[in-house]
């Protein structure tokens, strides 16, 4: 996330009407985002997002319903990231490697996979429900599907456990670690 730079009142002046809806839609989202990192999810309210974001809560609610809004927005923002940095070349039926990426990516940002694991409420509306193993490895068992979604969850969660403990074992363990269960489960296949 990038650090938030305060507009003068000239620049300001000078957005237009899309611009300005956009940076508050913005602010907004950043303001529960940092949130996250001083309270629980369910005690956040819209009058505390609004009051972090620096806007009145009628601007909240020209933007979003309500604070679950927000997160699906924070979400969409998450998995668009999630999405650039899972596509390409670079990880073409390299399992390994990708979850070399993600380890290092949260023992070099421990702050940001704070706020991504500080919510399950916020890890289920952001993550619960997209498999990224059927984009990546179409289905072709009947059952492939559900071993895609079995290795997710358990990898999700061995992440998540990971990072609790406090990152201990090297990303380049935890990647090899996960990439003999993960094939342990796909391979499988329908015999699982």
């Amino acid at each position: 996330m990038e650090p938030v730079r305060k507009l003068s009142n000239a620049e300001l002046f000078k957005l237009s009407n899309e611009q300005s809806k956009k940076l508050t839609r913005e602010s907004i989202v950043t303001a529960l985002v940092l949130l996250f990192a001083e309270k629980p999810y369910d005690k956040i309210t819209v009058t505390d997002i609004a009051k972090k974001a620096g806007v009145s809560r009628t601007a909240f609610y020209s933007n979003f319903e309500n604070k679950e809004d927000v997160v699906k927005e924070f979400g969409k923002n998450v998995i668009s990231e999630l999405n650039s940095f899972f596509s390409g070349e670079r990880y073409d039926g390299d399992g390994r490697t990708l979850l070399l990426d993600v380890f290092n990516a949260i023992k070099q940002n421990p702050e940001r996979a704070k706020l991504l694991f500080g919510s399950r409420q916020v890890v289920y509306e952001i993550l619960g429900g997209a498999t990224v193993l059927d984009s990546v490895m179409p289905a072709k068992g009947k059952f492939d599907v559900y071993n895609y979604l079995a290795t997710e969850a358990a990898l999700k969660k061995i992440i998540i456990e990971w990072y609790k403990r406090g990152m201990k074992e090297s990303p380049e363990d935890m990647a090899e670690y996960c990439s003999e269960l993960s094939k342990k489960i796909i391979i499988g296949g329908d015999r699982v």
